[in-house]
């Protein structure tokens, strides 16, 4: 359902708690829908609450992962920061579903205000956005672009338009500022004379790029923090087409124009399975890499584990249309063995794509890069680049870097035998041409970057070990090239690694230059981890390359030689556009700063860093 300005309703909405608790439905309006399975309607009489203690239930199913926090999952008190209905949508149509199988209404109530303090928000009419543009006019294809998670089908993530000189970096500053509900936020989508965002609290914008007013807002229940992607439709009332992958498996064809919304289609149907990796859009078709959060299922004594295999499905843009589907692995998971609880256990499992494919037009060729095994059973396409056939999916060849990484976060539903070091590929594979000769790049969590022969999938070279790397370091979301040199960021922790930004030679790999990031620097992130390493996407310019840190400070660097140019603290409190006073920033994670017109964009505030919402930052030259 879309918002232009006025009032709508959100079928499933996940809504900020403050723009519904302070008034009911304005008079008039049609009557609130039973939601199933949305939202519980309170009784009148209870405040929104039922009498059922959350504590017990989450000591019992919960704390075992967040309390402390065990690999990847957030805190009890980085949970505690994030929006009720988040953490509700978690429990009933997210990532911990199979946590909270058989518990009540009640319960699930009862929980989320354990750990937030407050209640989930029944479904109810949407507040309207406070800075609605004042007019909406045509959209402007032949504008400046970055479309997609790379700009460009050989995800490079470099702009060579950005509208400004490497020289006007240093007068960077905020133009205006936008926040909006939302932990795990999509990569700014600059299209002409707007910016699209979308967010894990079931929201889509389309903004205009230089002043951060509302052009519309659709809502859906569901969540994404895969960026999108714009192209031409001729179903399309404007001609041009939003698509958008979720993190039920969804894939969303908008109107770029209106965000009427024009198709959708459901890609997978594994219960923990999700869209991260961005969708790439070619000649008609979206190619959509599917991952699961099986790695968070280790401590879950009843969850079956594990039974996700990492898939590349083509859909038709111009209706849904699901054309191939390929999973990496032919093998099925089969019953292998019983956990301590007696729960049946599965394999082989795992080999996620978290990253977005790229497309190699001329060799008729999709590449994907590939996560972990889950189980102990032999997995050989995980760890692993992959060439694809663009019509058929048919793989070509498989590269992979690393055998029998198997890994979990947890012990109950853990792999037997010796323990993976979790050295994903969480980048997307880079096309690069020089001297005549293509290679595909990218990196992994070990901290080593690979090129190989797009005709073979051979190894052309690699890199020593960058950094000390691991579950949580190395080369995280991928680097960006200009196609001479690859800027490589590093997520090592300090004092077990070597965290900073590195530039390697395209041709061969050999290491130019490097900036370690600072030590000693102040942490202003309100919650979370906080560490000056840099796991965000990077972004190149010309003559400059742009990385963000965990810590919240957004840097740009000499492309020549490493320098810092100019620096920014994101998590420093700004007003926004739409009336929020003081808002917080917080990490920089996943999507990258995008470049265009003029203009960079970021989010900040990843992982609930900065509380319930997530600060949208837009800077020019002198802030005009």
């Amino acid at each position: 359902m879309r918002l232009t300005g006025v009032l709508a309703f959100a079928a499933g909405l996940l809504l900020a708690a403050s723009a519904v608790l302070a008034q009911p439905p304005a008079g008039g309006a049609p009557p609130r829908p039973t939601p199933k399975p949305g939202y519980i309607v309170p009784p009148e009489n209870s405040a929104g609450l039922y009498p059922v203690a959350g504590e017990p239930i989450f000591k019992a199913r919960c704390a075992q992962c967040h309390e402390p926090a065990v690999g990847r999952a957030p805190s009890r008190d980085l949970l505690a920061a994030r929006a009720p209905e988040e953490v509700y949508d978690a429990l009933t149509i997210g990532a911990m579903k199979p946590m909270a199988a058989g518990l009540t209404d009640a319960q699930l109530y009862g929980v989320t205000r354990f750990i937030t303090g407050k209640s989930p928000v029944p479904n109810a009419p949407a507040a309207a956005d406070l800075n609605p543009c004042k007019t909406n006019g045509p959209l402007q294809p032949a504008g400046p672009q970055w479309n997609g998670w790379g700009r460009d089908l050989a995800n490079s993530r470099y702009q060579p338009k950005p509208g400004f000189a490497a020289a006007d970096i240093p007068r960077l500053k905020v133009k205006w500022a936008f926040a909006y509900p939302g932990t795990k936020n999509s990569e700014p989508l600059v299209f002409g004379d707007r910016v699209f965002v979308a967010s894990m609290s079931g929201k889509v914008y389309s903004l205009d790029a230089k002043t951060g007013c509302v052009h519309w807002r659709y809502d859906w229940r569901g969540g994404a923090r895969a960026s999108m992607s714009i192209g031409p439709l001729k179903a399309a009332p404007s001609g041009w087409a939003l698509y958008l992958g979720d993190d039920r498996m969804f894939v969303h064809a908008f109107d770029a124009a209106s965000g009427k919304e024009l198709w959708k289609v459901v890609v997978g149907d594994h219960k923990v399975g999700r869209i991260t990796g961005s969708p790439a859009l070619y000649n008609g078709v979206l190619y959509v890499p599917l991952s699961a959060s099986e790695e968070s299922q280790g401590n879950v004594a009843a969850y079956s584990c594990c039974t996700f295999i990492g898939t590349v499905v083509a859909v038709s843009a111009n209706d849904g249309k699901i054309l191939w589907r390929r999973a990496i692995l032919d093998a099925e998971p089969r019953p292998t063995r019983k956990n301590s609880a007696g729960t049946q256990m599965y394999g082989p499992a795992g080999g996620s794509i978290w990253s977005a494919p790229t497309v190699d037009a001329k060799a008729g060729q999709l590449y994907v890069a590939t996560g972990d095994s889950y189980t102990e059973v032999d997995h050989p396409t995980s760890d692993a680049v992959l060439a694809m056939d663009l019509n058929t999916g048919k793989i070509r060849w498989v590269n992979q870097v690393l055998a029998k990484d198997n890994f979990m976060s947890g012990t109950v539903n853990g792999p037997l035998g010796e323990r993976g070091p979790d050295f994903d590929f969480g980048s997307s594979p880079a096309l690069v041409t020089l001297g005549g000769r293509t290679l595909v790049i990218t990196g992994n969590k070990s901290s080593i970057v690979y090129a190989m022969d797009p005709a073979s999938g051979k190894t052309v070279w690699q890199t020593p070990k960058l950094g000390s790397g691991g579950a949580l370091g190395g080369v995280e979301w991928g680097p960006a090239t200009d196609g001479k040199t690859v800027y490589v960021a590093l997520a090592d922790f300090p004092g077990r690694g070597r965290p900073g930004l590195v530039a390697l030679s395209a041709a061969d790999g050999r290491e130019l230059w490097r900036d370690d990031a600072p030590k000693g620097l102040a942490c202003n992130v309100p919650s979370g981890r906080c560490s000056p390493s840099f796991s965000q996407a990077v972004t190149a310019v010309p003559g400059a390359v742009f990385a963000g840190a965990l810590d919240g400070r957004l840097r740009a660097f000499s492309a020549a030689d490493g320098k810092v140019l100019w620096e920014y603290d994101t998590t420093t409190p700004v007003d926004t556009v739409n009336g929020v006073k003081a808002a917080p920033g917080g990490s920089l994670d996943m999507g990258g700063a995008t470049v265009a017109g003029g203009m960079v964009f970021i989010h900040s505030g990843y992982g609930g860093s900065a509380g319930p919402s997530n600060l949208l930052l837009a800077f020019s030259v002198d802030g005009k």
